[in-house]
């Protein structure tokens, strides 16, 4: 004799008994411990970045200031560091390249060009005036 609908309580039972012993992946992950950070390759990679930065290889000196973060994310002087060689790399950027900070034309220039926009006369220029030199008068013994 059968018994299909106690066969599917029995299976219903069994697969949710099989889910409440399994983890699920939510809870493992948020269960995971950081690993503890690596003080020796913290310090490693901050001497390195450091004979980088002096030599002024700021991208080089960057990633090493990188790994030791990633090291030891709680340590200050690295993050300092990693900082001060961003800022010197993008300014060596700069110094490459000036127009990225301020460059010749404005971009209304740059679109007026291709169009034959009618031209307004520069006003002319004033003769440059007579420099005029300072002559201390009276010293007043400071």
């Amino acid at each position: 004799m059968k018994f299909p609908f106690i066969s599917r309580q029995f299976h219903f039972f069994l697969l949710f008994a099989v889910a409440l012993c399994l983890p699920s992946p939510y809870v493992s992950a948020e269960s995971q411990i950081p690993p503890a950070p690596d003080k020796a390759l913290s310090v490693k990679m901050l001497r390195f970045g450091q004979q980088s930065y002096e030599r002024g290889k700021y991208l080089d000196a960057k990633e090493y200031f990188r790994k030791a973060i990633q090291a030891d994310p709680t340590f200050t002087i690295a993050w300092r560091y990693y900082d001060l060689a961003t800022l010197f790399a993008l300014a060596g950027k700069v110094e490459k390249n000036a127009d990225l900070i301020a460059p010749d034309v404005s971009p209304r220039q740059e679109a007026g060009r291709g169009k034959s926009a009618p031209t307004t006369p520069s006003p002319p220029r004033a003769a440059p005036a007579k420099k005029k030199t300072f002559v201390i008068e009276q010293d007043e013994g400071c």
